[in-house]
């Protein structure tokens, strides 16, 4: 009931927890019953961007592009008190291939790219077409 007496859960296992608890079972429908869908939204979309940078740490997704920040937002959301931003990317992939995106992800407060910062980017493993934030590159 309470895990109290439980192994602590990894990371991963934690975000699939919180996963089920917010959309399965009966927990779920008592979020779609009390929760604003607007509400909703925003915490699955953090849970998403939680995955993807836990994603990117493991370093489970191959590098496929670099990009150069142009420039960067703050969307004033945190998930486990690091930032959501906007970023403008000037991105080249490997393939040789150069144009501007913008995507929202999520940052460690102790990495924040700056314009002018140099970042790896990866597809994302459900959504080929997407990219995904891995990081600073040196």
């Amino acid at each position: 009931m309470f895990n109290w007496f439980r192994k602590k859960k990894t990371p991963e296992e934690a975000l699939e927890y919180a996963d089920n608890m917010m959309n399965k079972g009966l927990s779920g429908m008592f979020m779609k019953g009390l929760v604003p869908k607007e509400h909703r939204d925003q915490i699955n979309h953090s849970l998403s961007a939680a995955k993807n940078a836990q994603l990117a740490a493991t370093g489970a997704a191959p590098l496929v592009a670099t990009a150069v920040v142009v420039s960067i937002a703050d969307t004033g959301k945190l998930v486990n008190f690091d930032p959501m931003v906007v970023l403008v990317l000037d991105v080249t992939e490997t393939s040789g291939s150069s144009y501007q995106t913008t995507m929202e992800t999520l940052v460690s407060k102790l990495q924040i790219p700056r314009p002018g910062d140099r970042i790896g980017l990866a597809h994302h493993p459900v959504n080929p077409s997407e990219l995904i934030y891995m990081g600073l590159l040196s």
